[in-house]
């Protein structure tokens, strides 16, 4: 015999009586407006297994009404730096689920880092992760000294460059943190080894490769990312890359990166000449027809000197990338924090379409994390994985931090 669960009159019972319940319940959700990817529209959907399903199981064990509440799928954090090697990590990932965030891709973390949050992560109550591991850079390439000054016990970035004389001389992390890759020699002497420590995802350094390719404090050279990439697409390993300016991203391009981890104008001050990092709308269209995910890290930019500049560059450069469709994902890149920040100053900037955004939060991102799996996206067969809200987000679209419950591979949670 079916139990139906009233929302409006039970809900906090509701979610007494199937919190942290397995998969193998069945459940019909109906008369909630549920997210199609354009529009929201009224539905009712069945959970079966963890799966969602538009025929009926042969048994309904709850029924939920969710009339006048919008169903979401999950976010992602595409460019997450705030839980491999921080020992914040499980407070962190408490408000990632909190905000609905589901899926993570860290690009950047030492082995000590992924074996310690490997354990808090891919649980009903947690998102799911994937790490790239160490960052494949030149010799003293960034991010060197991001790993290689902890590792000396010097925690404060602001004390690297004043004893960087001291941190270059030492390679602790070398192999775990980040990979030294100058020539074809080191390139074929370490990949065995990268691929034994089994990335999800390759993290790649492109710094103003055609002036410093190579060099100290930079990234690879255009020679050794060609040939990272044609061994990481070999071994069925995506690529992101980290870059710098216009050129590093038509080069990566033209490589065959699978994703952008930044904008080169997240690295703008906002003073003098900003040309080098301005994309065309040839690149924008190239972007949008191979539909390579680009992480924006726009928020980054309220570091800068002169921010009105860099904000007003960003809002105009924003809505090119919508304008032209270019597959826009959402990333925090952020050692403390979740995607707030960024969707915060995305907000900030205004005229900002709300089904654009959601789109980028519930489809575009969780897809550039995990291609193979069939998430973000409220269809059959799709894994069941949901935010249900009280309000409408296309009216405000940081109303989606805040969820009535969540439901995570047919999990229900509070």
């Amino acid at each position: 015999m079916k139990n139906s669960f009233l929302l409006l009159f039970s809900f906090g019972l509701f979610l007494t009586a199937t919190y942290g319940q397995s998969t193998n319940k069945n459940y019909e959700f109906r008369n909630g407006q549920w997210f199609n990817g354009n529009d929201f529209t009224t539905a009712t959907w069945y959970v079966s297994n963890g799966f969602f399903s538009k025929k009926a199981p042969s048994k309904v064990d709850s029924v939920v009404d969710l009339t006048n509440r919008w169903v979401v799928p999950p976010f992602g954090d595409a460019h997450c730096s705030s839980i491999a090697d921080n020992p914040n990590a499980a407070n962190v990932l408490s408000q990632y689920m909190g905000e609905g965030v589901f899926y993570l891709q860290i690009l950047g973390n030492t082995q000590e880092g992924r074996t310690t949050t490997g354990a808090l992560v891919d649980k009903p109550m947690t998102p799911d992760a994937i790490y790239s591991n160490g960052a494949i850079t030149c010799s003293l390439g960034y991010p060197f000294v991001e790993y290689e000054g902890p590792a000396n016990g010097i925690k404060n970035p602001t004390q690297w460059g004043q004893r960087y004389d001291q941190i270059k001389l030492t390679r602790k992390s070398l192999g775990d943190g980040y990979w030294f890759v100058d020539n074809k020699t080191a390139l074929d002497a370490n990949w065995e080894k990268i691929k034994a420590q089994k990335p999800s995802v390759i993290s790649i350094y492109l710094l103003d490769v055609l002036e410093n390719g190579g060099k100290e404090g930079k990234g690879l050279s255009a020679e050794m990312a060609k040939l990272v990439l044609k061994k990481a697409h070999k071994a069925g390993l995506r690529v992101f890359a980290h870059i710098e300016t216009a050129e590093d991203l038509r080069l990566g391009f033209k490589l065959g990166v699978d994703g952008f981890a930044n904008l080169p104008i997240n690295k703008w001050d906002g003073t003098g000449d900003g040309s080098k990092y301005a994309l065309t709308d040839d690149d924008l269209q190239k972007l949008a027809k191979k539909k390579t995910p680009v992480v924006t890290l726009f928020s980054h930019s309220q570091l800068m000197s002169a921010q009105n500049n860099v904000k007003d560059a960003n809002a105009k450069l924003l809505q090119r990338l919508f304008e032209n469709n270019v597959n826009l994902v959402i990333g925090s890149d952020d050692g403390q924090r979740t995607i707030r920040a960024e969707l915060n100053y995305w907000f900030s900037l205004g005229s900002m379409d709300s089904r654009q955004v959601l789109k980028v939060l519930c489809e575009n991102t969780p897809k550039a994390i995990f291609p193979k799996r069939k998430i973000g996206k409220i269809e059959d067969g799709y894994e069941a994985s949901f935010l249900v809200l009280n309000d409408n987000p296309m009216q405000n679209i940081l109303k989606t931090r805040v969820a009535a419950f969540k439901v995570k591979k047919g999990v229900l949670l509070k």
